[in-house]
C-alpha cells in the first residue's frame, strides 16, 4: 500500500482488522535461548510475535500502515541476531528552552489539576467512613499547601528558575537491537522500540499491543561478526582461528612470504639482487613504495 499518515476511522479499522487476522493465521516461531542467537529479556513490553520470514509478503498490505497497536518492527530485514535491552524514556525541558508564556502554562495545569482533585475528594468525603475521610481530609491539605507554593512561585516567577521533565516517571521503552542480512551477503544492524501495552494505575492492561518480529530461520542459529568492519575484515584473512577463553588465536602465512614463493624468490636474505628485486616487488603489491 501506498505509504498514508491519515485514515478515517473505516478505513483505520479495516486495516487493523485484516493485520489482526493475518497475525492470528500465520505459524508463530517459539525463541529458544539455547539455540537462538537471542539475547536479552523480551516479556516486559506488549504481545511479541516471531515469524518465520518465509510468511513475511503477506504482511506487504501494512508494511506502510503505522498502526498504533500492531507493529511490523523490521519488515523487509528478517532478523537474524537479536538482543532486547531497555531504555530509560524521557525529555528535560530547562529554564532556557521555556518562554515566559510556557512557564505561566506549566503552572496553571498543575494547580487546576490539583484543584480538580480537591473538588473530587471534598463532593466524596461525607460518604465515607471515619477513618476514610480522616485520609480525605489529609490529602485535601497537602494539595491546598502544594497550591499555595505554586501561587508564590507564579506569583515571583522572577526569583525562580522553572524546569519539566518526565525524568523522574522512571518510564522504560524496551528495544531490540537486530542483525539482518543484505543482499551483498554482508550483515548490518538496526534498531526498534517495541511497542507496550497501556495499563491503568493499578496494572491491568487497558489497551493490548503487539509486535511482530520476522526471523531469518536459516541465520537464526549461527554465531554472527560483530560490528567492526574493519577488524572484522583483518581477522577473517586468518587462516587458523583457535579459542582460548575470552581470547582467539590468530595465524596465517606472512604475506611476504607467498609473494617470495610466488615469484620463486626461495630466500632473497642470501641474495643482494634477490632482496632488492623482493623489497620493490613487495612494496607494489603492498600499495608503498620501497625506502
Amino acid at each position: 500500500m501506498k505509504k498514508k499518515t491519515k485514515f478515517t476511522n473505516k478505513e483505520y479499522q479495516f486495516l487493523l482488522s485484516g493485520l489482526s487476522e493475518q497475525i492470528t493465521k500465520v505459524p508463530k516461531l517459539r525463541p529458544n535461548r539455547d539455540e537462538w542467537d537471542i539475547e536479552g529479556n523480551w516479556q516486559e513490553c506488549g504481545d511479541i510475535h516471531f515469524v518465520d520470514s518465509r510468511y513475511m509478503a503477506e504482511f506487504a498490505t501494512w508494511r506502510d500502515f503505522g498502526c498504533k497497536t500492531v507493529k511490523l518492527i523490521n519488515y523487509g530485514r528478517p532478523a537474524v541476531r537479536m538482543s532486547f535491552f531497555s531504555k530509560h524514556k524521557y525529555w528535560l525541558k530547562k529554564p532556557h528552552d521555556l518562554t515566559e508564556e510556557e512557564r505561566h502554562g506549566h503552572i496553571n495545569d498543575y494547580i487546576n489539576g490539583l484543584s480538580l482533585s480537591i473538588n473530587q475528594l471534598q463532593n466524596k468525603i461525607d460518604h465515607l467512613l471515619p477513618l476514610a475521610q480522616a485520609e480525605s481530609r489529609r490529602k485535601i491539605y497537602d494539595a491546598q499547601q502544594e497550591i499555595e507554593a505554586w501561587q508564590q512561585v507564579q506569583q515571583q516567577s522572577a526569583q525562580y528558575e522553572l524546569a519539566v521533565s518526565t525524568y523522574q516517571r522512571g518510564y522504560a521503552y524496551l528495544y531490540i537491537s537486530y542483525k539482518h542480512l543484505l543482499p551483498t551477503g554482508e550483515y548490518d544492524n538496526a534498531s526498534e522500540h517495541l511497542l507496550h501495552h497501556i495499563r491503568d494505575r493499578v496494572g491491568n492492561i487497558t489497551q493490548s499491543k503487539q509486535n511482530v518480529i520476522f526471523v531469518n530461520v536459516a541465520e537464526i542459529n549461527r554465531v554472527h561478526p560483530q560490528q567492526n568492519k574493519e577488524i572484522e575484515n583483518y581477522l577473517n584473512r586468518f587462516l587458523l582461528k583457535s579459542t582460548s577463553g575470552p581470547k582467539w588465536l590468530y595465524a596465517r602465512p606472512r604475506p611476504e612470504l607467498e609473494i617470495q614463493e610466488a615469484f620463486g624468490l626461495l630466500n632473497p636474505a642470501n641474495d643482494k639482487a634477490q632482496l632488492d628485486l623482493f623489497n620493490e616487488l613487495y612494496h607494489l603489491l603492498d600499495g608503498r613504495h620501497p625506502k
